[in-house]
């Protein structure tokens, strides 16, 4: 066998070998050995399981903030698991601070029906559902049959959808949320510790942020409220 081929072989056998490592360890309670295995595997890029597998390893371990990072990644790649979404409320549950929702049930309701898909299906869907859909409309024009002009429409519809699922994700990576990663953090009122402490916040709470200078970041929580910490306080979940 080529030498070249041998090394690609190694390459895409060594992130399922961390993954069964990281399994095997986590039956054995020693999640610290299993964090430390799943997130080797996850070096070869995103995985869903592994993130999911990650976040149980890490909450087992008592670090909430970096399980809530996993539990979220793993719900964009997969945002229909069902375990993955019970995990990451779990886990938001156990929080020191309680956070209340910044938007309505019709708002969040919403928002939901658009994390059906995730955003590496989205993108293709919405493509092939307008290319389908042009096509209906084509046949329609020359045939004039009316099942044509309803498939027509109807495609178009799940395209739109697709394509505001697609822009929905792309709101969520831009709008930079993160999630605190230590036990506690002051939120000053200025980029340095020098400035006054106007906020206390704790491990696991998610933060958007908004801007960076230097070691600093500004930070708003749900609500609205916000300040400035230091970027090692927290994790960026994208």
């Amino acid at each position: 066998m080529p030498a070249g081929l041998i090394v690609l072989l190694v390459l895409a056998l060594a992130p399922a070998g961390a993954y069964n490592e990281g399994n095997r360890l986590y039956a054995q309670r020693d999640y610290a050995g299993a964090a430390r295995a799943y997130q080797r595997a996850l070096a070869a890029g995103p995985n869903a399981a592994a993130c999911y597998n990650l976040g149980n390893a890490l909450f087992k371990s008592g670090k909430m903030g970096m399980a809530i990072v996993q539990y979220r990644r793993a719900l964009a790649l997969r945002p229909r698991d069902a375990d993955v979404a019970r995990n990451l409320s779990f886990a938001r549950a156990y929080r020191v601070d309680k956070v209340t929702p910044d938007r309505g049930s019709i708002e969040r309701a919403l928002d939901r029906s658009f994390r059906l898909l995730s955003r590496r299906e989205a993108a293709p869907a919405a493509a092939a559902l307008v290319l389908l859909a042009a096509l209906s409309l084509s046949v329609w024009i020359v045939r004039r049959g009316r099942w044509l002009l309803g498939a027509a429409t109807a495609l178009a519809v799940l395209a739109l959808f697709c394509l505001v699922t697609q822009w929905v994700w792309t709101g969520e990576v831009q709008s930079r949320p993160a999630v605190v990663v230590v036990p506690e953090v002051d939120v000053l009122s200025g980029p340095g510790e020098e400035f006054k402490q106007i906020l206390l916040i704790h491990d696991g709470t998610e933060v958007k942020v908004r801007e960076q200078r230097g070691a600093y970041l500004l930070v708003q929580l749900s609500g609205g409220s916000g300040g400035w910490i230091r970027s090692d306080e927290v994790q960026r979940v994208y």
